[in-house]
């Protein structure tokens, strides 16, 4: 089969009405969404074993690593990722991986030091049930993030706001061969960690920290020494959970002129108004979840710093309903609650109008169902569809086209449920 050329999935995202993601100047090009790269692994078969059985999630093993097309191979580790087995953790064949480049030598891989491989199975702690998720799904919503990382949302590709930030998401599908054996499709994500930093030109050392915040105010320090000034000055909540919170959260006046001062909440509220366009139930305002933070030295709009930034992280919780509320987080038996992040920034006077704003403008632009179902048709004219029907260990049910296509349907029907929010949506309800 003739597969078109890239030059020509750019000519005819341009007749499909919007501009080509780019892939170039904002994403290195190993996360190109409109590639699938073949790597490969090659271990002993005792070392696959012991990973791919390890719940421990620690367990590193020795390993040679290359892609399809290239000449050297490397020496690196791998380890299993905190996730699902495929299709059962009591015969777990495809599994999350991590790949660390530079464990045993000091080196690069096309830019990256570590490789983060999403199977697209979902969270570890249930077992995997085939149809809750799947790496198409996985991969929009990183996409749906990075094509909204411009003037329209996060700011980050904006000279004048953020001069060396990139995209707040990068990220595209691989195919996996393990000793010779091919494992399926991935989600390769853009790791968040030093390099990252260094990549978009944000880390200084000394001056710059990154956190992991894996639930409500549980941020883990991952680059960095010491806590920051950002994270010592936010002492309440949501930004601490209420127990540990050793100050008191601000009345509205004085919190917008907090969070303007030490967040750059225009990039909040936009990964916000992301997550609540794809679905996503398991991140930042939703559950105060699956996100990294990096902080800086004299980070103050006074000071003439750069503010703190937000990434999104972890998106296998996605395209579920086309129906739920963009102010709060649905639970167990239809119930509706608000996370303490939706509770203290979407209840807010100027952060909801802000990110109203920022909901109405993506859902016409980047994110607009025009947009992403044209995203949708350039996929099914590269190799994915492909790879991902030949797919020993597959996430994705039923004929291929017919996924892409409900995922089309799906963006339309949740763009339309959002307009009918945002219509009706009066004031904030009282504050808590």
């Amino acid at each position: 089969m003739i597969r078109p050329s890239r030059t020509f999935l750019v000519v005819l995202w341009g007749l499909l009405g919007s501009a080509a993601p780019a892939v170039a100047s904002e994403c290195l090009s190993v996360f190109d969404p409109l590639q699938v790269l073949t790597l490969n692994l090659q271990l002993s078969s005792g070392d696959w074993d012991t990973i791919r059985k390890d719940t421990t999630f620690e367990i590193e093993v020795p390993a040679t690593f290359w892609a399809d097309g290239e000449d050297g191979r490397l020496t690196v580790s791998v380890r299993r990722k905190r996730g699902k087995a495929i299709p059962s953790e009591s015969n777990p064949r495809k599994v999350p991986l991590k790949i660390d480049v530079n464990e045993f030598v000091d080196q690069q891989w096309r830019g990256l030091i570590k490789i983060s491989l999403e199977n697209g199975g979902g969270s570890f702690g249930s077992p995997y049930k085939q149809g809750d998720f799947d790496v198409v799904r996985e991969g929009l919503a990183w996409a749906a993030h990075r094509l909204a990382s411009g003037s329209d949302g996060y700011g980050y590709l904006v000279s004048d706001t953020s001069p060396a930030a990139s995209a707040a998401a990068c990220a595209a599908w691989v195919r996996l061969v393990v000793n010779g054996t091919y494992m399926g499709v991935y989600v390769n994500a853009e790791q968040r960690d030093k390099q990252f930093l260094k990549n978009r030109a944000l880390w200084t050392a000394g001056r710059t920290w990154l956190y992991e915040q894996e639930d409500v105010g549980t941020t883990a320090i991952e680059e960095g020494d010491g806590d920051s000034p950002t994270q010592l000055h936010l002492c309440y909540s949501p930004f601490r959970p209420k127990g540990d919170a050793t100050c008191a959260t601000p009345g509205d006046v004085a919190l917008a002129g907090e969070l303007a001062e030490w967040v750059n909440m225009r990039a909040f509220v936009a990964q916000c108004a992301v997550d609540a366009i794809i679905d996503n139930n398991d991140g930042l305002c939703s559950h105060g979840n699956n996100m990294f933070i990096a902080d800086f030295l004299g980070g103050q709009t006074s000071l003439g710093g750069r503010t703190r930034l937000y990434f999104p992280w972890d998106l296998d919780s996605v395209f579920g309903s086309t129906t739920t509320s963009i102010y709060a987080r649905s639970v167990k038996r239809g119930a509706v609650t608000q996370s303490p992040y939706q509770s203290a920034i979407l209840n807010h006077p100027l952060f909801r109008t802000q990110y109203n704003d920022a909901l109405r403008t993506l859902i016409t632009a980047s994110l607009s169902p025009l947009n992403l179902r044209g995203f949708l048709d350039q996929l099914k004219l590269t190799t994915l569809p492909a790879a991902l029907a030949s797919d020993p260990f597959p996430t994705v049910t039923g004929n291929i086209t017919d996924h892409f296509n409900r995922l089309g349907t799906w963006i339309t029907q949740r763009v339309s449920s959002i307009n009918g929010q945002l219509t009706a949506n009066g004031p904030p309800p009282p504050r808590n």
